[in-house]
């Protein structure tokens, strides 16, 4: 179910033209409540256009059924049109009640690298087109605000149209490399001779445990023994650092599972899962997503093994990632949002994100504020080592408090 809106009815101007005498790219919009509902607006330009794999139809509508409905997120499918009818965007929202304020984010939370809408390729906005844009939607939904996270600067290449907004760097970057030439030179180019003799070390070490080989979960069977290996490696590392599982609810297990299965038959399944074996037993797991010729990592863990993990095990698995990639045509890899060494090494490209808050009422703006301030606090503080160890402390010590008090009771 939709509601339309004109630019006429919702701004009371008669015409839907740019001052400069040009056709608005935003002259209408529909809400769309469920994402299947859009999905015309989604074949017209998701193919070609401006989008990372997070802002595809089925991964909106399965996140928003799984993980939006157990934080009882209202979905919001913003469809804008020009003033001949054409798609130009999608925005895929979800609106966060509290009590007495209304807060529209994109679709994905912490499950998604890269947040943005879905724009028509080629679409050139000014910063007073989009506010206005914004504006009227939020009168539309008696939205209070909107807070945008992680959404990238440019995307293949083009400028992301909401860039225009302006906003404030995002605490992390995120991390990518080129797929280009063959393994052998990108292999070379990120990974000295030293480098190389001390990760040869690693695998002989790794060897001494049980024949190494990596996979792709082709079928139901492989896909339940990756993600069951998975899911114990995320817990032992969470219990370990003393962080935050982000797949500890059933929603979170839930979304991923079905992600991992649904078309795996027919070779369609929305992520990819593959595996690190050392012998019978996985030892790192990795799940990707693919659009127009990007890889995108989504998740990834490998065993806590004292042993093992001191052979790499992930990056292993990622080195073989990458050879693939070279092998099926792909031009770019990334490992997503978030500082580690890893990603540094295999990773040239640091891709700068942006966050922004645009609020319409007087509680907007006041929530706007502590949303501004806590990003850039976190980027404050990841941008100084001794300060990033010192909040990992202070979080491992509060979880672990807590759990304390969860065993007692």
């Amino acid at each position: 179910m939709s509601n339309a809106h004109d630019l006429a009815s919702a701004t009371g101007f008669a015409a839907a033209r740019r001052r400069d005498g040009a056709a608005r790219a935003f002259a209408a919009f529909d809400v769309f409540r469920d994402p299947r509902d859009a999905g015309d607006a989604w074949a017209e330009i998701y193919a070609d256009g401006l989008a990372t794999p997070y802002q595809s139809l089925d991964f909106v509508e399965l996140w928003l059924r799984t993980i939006g409905r157990a934080q009882k997120l209202e979905p919001l499918i913003v469809v804008i049109r020009d003033e001949r009818g054409r798609t130009t965007a999608l925005l895929p929202l979800a609106v966060r009640s509290r009590p007495g304020l209304r807060i529209a984010e994109f679709v994905g939370g912490k499950h998604a690298n890269f947040h943005m809408g879905v724009f028509r390729a080629g679409l050139a906005v000014d910063r007073a087109e989009v506010a206005d844009l914004l504006r009227r939607v939020a009168r539309a939904e008696r939205l209070d605000a909107f807070f945008f996270t992680n959404q990238p600067q440019t995307w293949r290449g083009s400028a992301n149209p909401f860039a225009a907004l302006g906003g404030q760097p995002s605490p992390s970057f995120a991390h990518a490399t080129q797929i280009r030439g063959d393994f052998a030179d990108w292999f070379a180019a990120h990974y000295s001779k030293s480098a190389q003799k001390k990760l040869r070390k690693k695998i002989r070490r790794l060897e001494t445990l049980g024949p190494v080989s990596s996979s792709v979960a082709r079928d139901d069977a492989a896909a339940r023994e990756a993600l069951a290996a998975f899911f114990a490696q995320k817990e032992a590392r969470a219990k370990a650092a003393g962080v935050a599982n982000d797949f500890s609810d059933r929603a979170a297990v839930q979304f991923l599972e079905t992600a991992a299965h649904d078309g795996l038959a027919a070779g369609r399944a929305m992520i990819e899962l593959r595996v690190l074996r050392c012998g019978e037993r996985i030892v790192a797991v990795f799940g990707g997503m693919a659009h127009a010729r990007r890889y995108c990592g989504i998740v990834t863990s490998y065993d806590q093994d004292v042993e093992i993990a001191r052979s790499s095990p992930g990056e292993w698995l990622i080195l073989d990632i990458v050879r693939d990639l070279h092998d099926r045509g792909f031009q770019m890899f990334d490992l997503g949002v978030g500082e580690a060494r890893y990603k540094d090494v295999c990773c040239e490209i640091r891709e700068p994100l942006f966050d922004a808050a645009l609020a319409f009422t007087a509680k907007g703006r006041l929530a706007s504020i502590g949303f501004t301030l806590a990003r850039r606090a976190k980027r404050w503080i990841k941008r100084r080592p001794w300060a990033w160890s010192l909040a990992q402390r202070l979080r491992k010590n509060i979880r672990l408090r807590e759990a304390g008090r969860r065993n007692r009771a």
